[in-house]
């Protein structure tokens, strides 16, 4: 008889114990144990483990936490803000392509990629192939790609959220590489022959910049939108000498509008600008403006 007693204590402590529910609140590290009442929108309702009836039901508000662990194995999340609820943006677009506005007057064109991987947070790639407007030998590419904090309010109301996941101001530090083949017609005229050497020389500048970018972005009706930006940083330019051909004793009637038509810029077209191609350190700065189109389920979740 003893023995069946110790056996039905036992059992009844142990279902009393696996009747708790865990609560884990947000910037402490212990564990509240306690029988939750009532999941409300703001505040949650529980009386502390383990139960007195006599004792008072207790709330606390939901941001404050982080993590609860019901009796039954469920375990429920909770934000620290709607801001970074997702929830409150689960029926919007969080993937963007891009393609920037300008890049076609230098003779680029270029893409670009974004995909929100929480509120307030998205990574962006880009490519760029340049030359494709150019007859030259200018040719080449660039590759590029940064991590987006997009900005929050100073002060929050209860409530507030953003009005789209990929929208707002933002920085947004940003590695870009650049590999660009130019080529550049010099001469050497004597005045004493009148005739000249041409040296039609090809180069490759390979450029590496980190940038760091200040900008904004527009969403329209969840499909559309528009980004601009600037950003500067350092980046380091080498520039090497692929080749180079002379064409000696030329007539030298028609030298000078010879040597205006084929001279190349140096930083044409690279997607960056670098202030030194000695091969040191230099400044490093770029601007744009980019519009895009969304994809993915949105309001409908039907929409691809």
């Amino acid at each position: 008889i003893k023995l069946i007693l110790v056996i039905f204590l036992l059992i009844s402590v142990i279902e009393k114990s696996m009747a708790q529910d865990a609560m884990i609140l947000r910037f402490k590290t212990d564990t509240l144990f306690v029988k939750v009442l009532e999941i409300g929108t703001d505040e949650i309702k529980y009386k502390l483990w383990p139960v007195d009836e006599s004792m008072p039901n207790m709330a606390i508000e939901k941001s404050k936490v982080k993590k609860l662990i019901l009796q039954n194995g469920t375990i429920l999340k909770f934000a620290e803000s709607d801001f970074t609820d997702p929830s409150n943006y689960v029926n919007q677009r969080k993937i963007a392509i891009k393609a920037d506005m300008f890049s076609i007057l230098m003779g680029t064109i270029s893409f670009g990629f974004e995909k929100s991987i929480s509120p307030g947070n998205s990574w962006e790639a880009g490519l760029g192939i340049i030359g494709v407007t150019d007859a030259t030998s200018n040719k080449g590419f660039f590759l590029r790609g940064g991590y987006k904090f997009i900005n929050t309010p100073d002060y929050m109301l209860k409530g507030m959220r953003y009005t789209h996941i990929l929208k707002g101001a933002y920085i947004k530090p940003e590695l870009a590489l650049s590999v660009y083949d130019w080529a550049q017609t010099g001469f050497i005229y004597s005045y004493t022959t009148n005739t000249f050497d041409i040296n039609e020389s090809k180069y490759r500048n390979t450029a590496f910049a980190l940038i760091l970018n200040f900008g904004k972005q527009w969403v329209f009706a969840d499909r559309f939108l528009v980004d601009a930006y600037v950003g500067g940083g350092l980046g380091v330019l080498n520039e090497n000498l692929l080749s180079k051909i002379t064409y000696p004793n030329q007539n030298g009637t028609n030298y000078y509008g010879y040597y205006n038509i084929n001279e190349s810029s140096l930083n044409r077209g690279t997607g960056f600008l670098i202030g030194n191609n000695t091969g040191g350190l230099g400044f490093a700065f770029q601007a744009g403006l980019k519009l895009g189109f969304l994809i993915g389920p949105g309001a409908n979740n039907k929409d691809n």
